[in-house]
């Protein structure tokens, strides 16, 4: 068997062109029976195998997924990896490349990715409550899906994390502790961050359990950065000093807020207890355990890479919303309320 044949060397072996091989290839109906299976004949004899590029050029399409996740740690954090690691695994099944884009764009560029034929589809991350390129793409009908979800979703694609329950479950949880004065950290990561998405969601589900159990409110804002939301979880304790747990929806506030509450000279959790958000590898890294929100990350990325590639190779849009339910997984940074409290 010849190695890496190619479509001339078939042509020449058929005695047909090259464009008679591409029509066979492609199921065109315009060749004659009996010059379909000589081609197909000597395609068999010399193992000849349609190069990805050469799939690409008759197909009219790149084979190419983009995910846009514009985050300046999207690459450097454990949860973000993951993310990343899903959307490729997906990619690999179904025979799809990955490009991965980290930086900004605009309305151009982002069009582009299509106009260009760079991409078939794109996996949006980091999503506002009033995101543009949701918008953008739905206006011109093209290929999307997100991770995470807009204010109004109406006939889009999304995988995202229900934080709003998370945060319920979170808080039922430290009240079944005895925990009343149970504080919540936000991260901004720019200035937009009061739009995004999780962010807004956590909030509303703060404030709707606090009303619920008729607990105070307690909540700070931190920016991004280790240093950023130790102070921030410093100052907070020390205004209210009746604090007695502490809950984030933010994988990258874990290491702050832990520090935070040791350079009180407080233990984890005799004096504080402490609900996170990571993956399961991520809760196991912290000492004490840390309680978690436990973060899909993996599986969000490859469910949502699934959803776009079907549509594409359908060709058909149905709008799939897959919303991923909270599941807290217990450890060693909860415990009941401490007696002085």
């Amino acid at each position: 068997m010849k190695k890496n044949a190619t479509i001339r060397d078939v042509a020449k072996g058929a005695n047909v062109s090259v464009a008679t091989v591409s029509r066979i290839l492609n199921d065109k109906p315009d060749v004659s029976e009996e010059t379909r299976q000589r081609v197909l004949g000597v395609i068999g004899e010399l193992g000849y195998a349609r190069s990805m590029q050469w799939k690409q050029i008759t197909s009219g399409k790149s084979k190419v997924i983009t995910l846009h996740y514009p985050y300046k740690l999207a690459i450097s954090n454990q949860v973000s990896l993951h993310f990343i690691t899903g959307v490729t695994r997906a990619c690999e099944e179904h025979g799809y490349s990955l490009h991965l884009v980290t930086q900004s764009l605009n309305k151009n560029s982002l069009l582009d990715f299509y106009r260009t034929n760079q991409s078939d589809g794109l996996i949006l991350m980091e999503i506002r409550m009033d995101d543009w390129r949701v918008k953008l793409l739905s206006q011109h009908n093209l290929p999307f899906v997100m991770i995470g979800r807009c204010e109004n979703n109406d006939g889009v694609n999304f995988v995202d994390f229900d934080f709003e329950s998370a945060v319920t479950v979170a808080v039922g949880h430290l009240i079944n502790l005895g925990h009343q004065n149970i504080a919540f950290v936000s991260v901004i990561t720019d200035s937009q961050q009061n739009h995004y998405g999780p962010s807004v969601r956590a909030l509303e589900g703060y404030e709707k359990v606090c009303t619920q159990y008729n607990i105070p409110r307690l909540y700070c804002e931190a920016d991004n950065g280790f240093e950023n939301v130790k102070l921030a979880t410093l100052n907070l304790m020390r205004k209210h000093p009746e604090i007695t747990a502490i809950l984030t929806i933010f994988d990258t506030a874990v290491a702050g807020i832990f520090s935070g509450i040791e350079s009180l000279g407080l233990s984890i959790p005799d004096d504080i207890s402490f609900v996170g958000l990571a993956d399961a590898q991520g809760a196991e890294l912290t000492s004490p355990s840390l309680t978690v929100l436990d973060f899909p990350a993996s599986s969000m990325g490859y469910d949502a890479a699934t959803v776009i590639i079907n549509e594409l190779e359908k060709g058909t849009k149905i709008s799939k919303q897959l919303l991923v339910a909270p599941k807290l997984v217990i450890r060693s940074s909860t415990g009941v309320v401490r007696k002085e409290a």
